[in-house]
């Protein structure tokens, strides 16, 4: 697809201040339809759609693709793309945010995107606790990096980079090298006894609570669905009291890092032999 000509034709001049950076090459595009590995029944979340270019190779795959795009100026040559397509021009917010963080399925499957630069952090916040088969997103270089080091983030993704997309592939030309990555979610942490993972998890979705009442209240719930003994606040408070994690970050909520840190350093994968109820 010529993308330089249709927004010629369109009267469209991109605004980098929207993040508006085209992917032109379409083998790209094609890469990154392959990745999602799409058949009839997948449900596919586009956000930031553009001209469609992506889109309509999506659709080809898919059963249905959830289209969203924000600037009218994009509307008409939209407007052409495949009946599978539910193209919504509004803000995606609104629709991706989850109502609290709890696992969820949205009414999509897969996301495929060359997500909006701006927008791209505060989806990922949102795919933490959603459930999905896959995840192929175009992002900032800077960024999937960001992931692999993030305490939260690598608290729930694996990220396998995949195609390394220079600044040259988009119009205009951003700052930054863009990569495509496979956004791979951890295994279950109780299935796989990984105490320090589930409470990082745990911790997390329970952000606005004391770190060590969600501790407490983490160890209890990790020991009763991955070894069905119950473990009581007693017994719990011995443990986290026996860990050595920082005493004045558990009096507070996660603010920061550190916390997520030292939870992967102080708890062990196995949970050790909780004390004896005297």
């Amino acid at each position: 697809m010529d993308i330089k000509s249709i927004l010629e034709k369109r009267n469209i001049s991109p605004d980098p201040l929207k993040d508006q950076f085209f992917l032109i090459d379409d083998s790209i595009v094609e890469k990154m339809v392959e990745l999602a590995e799409l058949n009839k029944k997948d449900i596919v979340l586009e956000v930031g759609a553009g001209v469609g270019n992506l889109t309509k190779e999506l659709a080809k795959k898919a059963g249905r693709v959830i289209a969203f795009e924000i600037d009218e100026r994009f509307k008409p040559e939209l407007l052409n793309l495949p009946k599978n397509v539910d193209l919504r021009m509004e803000d995606a917010w609104a629709y991706i945010q989850l109502d609290g963080k709890k696992l969820k399925r949205k009414q999509y499957n897969k996301v495929v995107a060359n997500l909006p630069f701006s927008f791209a952090e505060k989806f990922l916040h949102n795919l933490t606790f959603l459930i999905y088969d896959k995840v192929i997103l175009l992002i900032p270089i800077s960024l999937s990096k960001k992931i692999e080091t993030n305490a939260i983030f690598s608290s729930f993704f694996k990220v396998e980079e995949k195609l390394i997309v220079e600044k040259n592939n988009f119009f205009p030309i951003p700052d930054t090298t863009s990569v495509v990555i496979d956004l791979v979610k951890l295994p279950d942490p109780i299935k796989s006894k990984n105490l320090a993972l589930f409470l990082r998890q745990f911790i997390y979705q329970y952000e606005q609570t004391k770190v060590k009442n969600s501790l407490r209240e983490g160890l209890i719930k990790f020991v009763l669905l991955s070894k069905n003994k119950k473990l009581t606040k007693k017994e719990a408070k011995f443990i986290i009291d026996q860990s050595g994690i920082n005493k004045e970050l558990i009096e507070t909520i996660p603010t920061g890092f550190e916390v997520y840190e030292q939870i992967s350093e102080k708890f062990p994968n196995i949970i050790f032999s909780e004390p004896k109820s005297k």
